[in-house]
């Protein structure tokens, strides 16, 4: 019982993981390619934990090994792997945590075969709510 106690405490104390928090500006960062991920056919971007104002709609595209995509960007461009889009709804007050999947194109998958390391932009498309959109967890699978 007190080993569990002790255990609580020392994993409440730990620091929360780095989140990505967009706001109206492109975020760009990294992920380590996982060893299963680099001999998969299909690999998706996971985003749990999102967090946003839900009373405006957050639209953002998506582009890997670009981290100077911007709102320019076309969607045309080989390294764009898709966009999320969570439409507004004035019946949640709060920001509710969602998760989001996107598979991603066959060009990134097989650009991961040989990566240790994959970069992703997030580029907002139009505004995003107020206080923008926080991900906790993002991760390839």
């Amino acid at each position: 019982m007190i080993w569990s106690i002790a255990l609580m405490l020392a994993l409440g104390s730990s620091p929360p993981p780095a989140a990505v928090v967009m706001k109206d500006e492109p975020v760009m960062f990294s992920l380590n390619v996982p060893e299963q991920v680099r001999h998969a056919k299909v690999v998706s971007l996971r985003m749990e934990t999102v967090v946003m104002k839900r009373n405006a709609a957050a639209v953002w595209n998506i582009f890997w090994n670009m981290p100077n995509a911007n709102a320019q960007t076309p969607v045309t461009d080989e390294h764009f792997a898709g966009y999320i889009a969570s439409p507004a709804n004035s019946a949640l007050r709060d920001p509710k945590p969602a998760n989001f999947v996107l598979q991603l194109p066959e060009a990134a998958v097989v650009a991961m075969h040989d990566a240790e390391t994959m970069s992703f932009t997030f580029v907002p498309v139009r505004k995003l709510p107020e206080g923008g959109v926080t991900i906790w967890t993002i991760r390839l699978e």
